[in-house]
């Protein structure tokens, strides 16, 4: 009789925990599911030379944008004090090109003058040195002959002056002139990092805001963002579907084309039928959903809504068991 019991007992044991298990299994399984766009538009934070920068303001949520509309602004107060500044060293370098441009055109001026005395002192030279030497004394005309060789050494120092003036004048503009389009090219850059601080809506539609990648909440204004955060975004809405995370521990309770009832947060009373299309082959890391991997899933309505499908709304999913 002992020992009949004692075989008995493990039977029961494992009897319990695949009947625990059948039933765990053929309960049916809850998701919570989003609705999403494959096509929407995307405004991200923009590079600043710091690390972050602050959301200053930005469009309510669920307000249709025009295109051509401000969605979103972020803090420009740094790059607007970098446009003045650079502004007033771009007004400075250009006085400075207009004195150098006098400076320089006085020193070739006076080249010029030079040259030209030296050359009517040549002229003036070989008059004398063609008088022809019976009327002269042989130290006047070897006299005339040696002024004739100094005056040209004279020309052909002035014309060297005149020449390095005029390169010295060129280097010295171009070098401004360098300097003046450096400093537009400054001015120009930094407007347009301005001007990427205003993130304009480029298709009609309702503005979702983002979330906070570390800890999941939605975005506000007054918040600090990193560059390449989602602040926020435009979407299709021709083209939606519900996404769904199922953790990993549930993988063998989901088949593909699996059907589900599906109830969106805001019409409890609308219950719709729901279709998986799609689940993903490779686990993700949540960060904001705890420990665990999770496999992102696509459901899709076998009919049409009876009311406006729009981004971000939250819904339950109950999957049917499989059999």
């Amino acid at each position: 009789m002992h020992r009949l019991t004692h075989t008995l007992l493990p039977l029961a044991a494992a009897f319990c925990m695949v009947s625990a298990t059948v039933l765990a299994n053929s309960s049916p399984l809850l998701l919570s599911g989003e609705v999403r766009a494959r096509n929407s538009q995307q405004f991200i934070a923009p590079m600043t030379d710091n690390w972050r920068v602050e959301l200053q303001w930005l469009m309510p949520e669920g307000q249709v944008a025009n295109p051509g509309d401000i969605v979103a602004v972020f803090d420009g107060a740094a790059l607007q004090g970098q446009i003045n500044s650079e502004n007033v060293a771009l007004i400075t370098a250009e006085e400075k090109l207009q004195q150098e441009t006098s400076k320089h055109a006085q020193t070739v001026l006076e080249a010029e003058y030079a040259l030209e005395r030296e050359q009517l002192l040549l002229e003036k030279a070989q008059i004398d040195a063609g008088i022809p030497r019976q009327y002269l004394s042989q130290f006047e005309h070897e006299s005339y002959q040696v002024k004739v060789i100094e005056a040209k050494a004279s020309v052909e120092k002035a014309a060297e002056t005149l020449a390095q003036a005029k390169l010295a004048r060129d280097v010295a503009l171009r070098k401004q002139r360098i300097q003046i389009e450096r400093s537009k090219d400054r001015v120009s850059l930094l407007e347009q990092r301005l001007a990427a601080m205003s993130l304009q809506a480029e298709r009609k539609g309702p503005v979702i805001y983002g979330k906070h990648p570390w800890n999941g909440e939605r975005v506000f204004v007054g918040m600090t963002a990193q560059p390449s955060w989602v602040i926020a975004e435009i979407p299709s809405l021709q083209d939606l579907y519900i996404e769904s995370w199922l953790h990993e521990v549930d993988a063998d309770r989901v088949q593909p084309e699996m059907r589900g009832q599906l109830v969106f947060d805001a019409y409890q009373r609308h219950p719709l039928k729901v279709s998986l299309s799609h689940i993903a082959t490779q686990p993700q890391k949540l960060h904001d959903w705890g420990p665990g991997l999770f496999y992102q899933m696509e459901f899709t309505l076998d009919q049409p809504a009876p009311f406006q499908l729009l981004p971000g709304m939250g819904a339950r999913i109950e999957l049917e068991s499989p059999e």
